[in-house]
């Protein structure tokens, strides 16, 4: 994974172990790719018509509120989202392809039809999130490929973990770990039990 930024742009490229095509698919479901950003707590996304989503949500990253439309144009490498509104002006996600059978994921927030004037005086609106969801992203992307054959694992990250607010997937993660430390350590205590019982 890498990421660059400039004054007008900043962006990041992810290698994915999935082939162009698939990716392309994965892209296009696009709630499911802003859901993933774990510092952006969606309360509502609604399609209001072709091309135009209706987005209510929390920038974790700068505490900003967002109530926006967005304006998705679908391309044959990708997606354009222009957001109605804000100071990131659009968010392109390209498709390319990778190394070998994978492909490589580049998406890039412009800032670039502000004026620069305009831009610094609004620096506390920048979307800081672009890395974290960059990071976000490549995680979900690795272990799909190696869960996905797992209808349950498939089910819950469908249709339970993406509706979760990002503090709930931590909370849940926590508790599933500490759940596996508790299990792990009764194992080890009936171990001894029956060990000793049986000297």
């Amino acid at each position: 994974m890498s990421a660059a930024q400039d004054q007008d742009a900043a962006w990041i490229s992810i290698e994915a172990p999935f082939p162009p095509r698939w990716l392309l698919e994965f892209v296009n479901e696009l709630e499911r790719l802003f859901r993933i950003n774990s510092l952006l707590e969606i309360y509502s996304w609604e399609e209001v018509g072709e091309g135009r989503i209706q987005l209510r949500a929390i920038n974790l990253s700068n505490g900003s509120a967002l109530e926006c439309e967005l304006f998705v144009t679908r391309l044959e490498n990708g997606l354009d989202i222009r957001y109605q509104g804000q100071l990131k002006r659009a968010t392109y996600i390209r498709i390319e392809a990778g190394k070998a059978l994978s492909g490589l994921l580049r998406i890039t927030d412009d800032y670039s039809a502000i004026p620069t004037a305009e831009r610094e005086a609004r620096l506390d609106e920048v979307d800081r999130s672009l890395l974290c969801w960059g990071q976000d992203l490549h995680r979900y992307l690795m272990a799909w490929h190696r869960w996905s054959w797992l209808p349950p694992w498939r089910w819950y990250m469908s249709r339970v973990w993406l509706g979760m607010k990002p503090s709930a997937r931590r909370i849940t993660r926590w508790i599933l770990w500490i759940t596996l430390a508790e299990l792990v350590a009764f194992l080890m205590v009936f171990a001894v039990f029956v060990i000793e019982q049986g000297s």
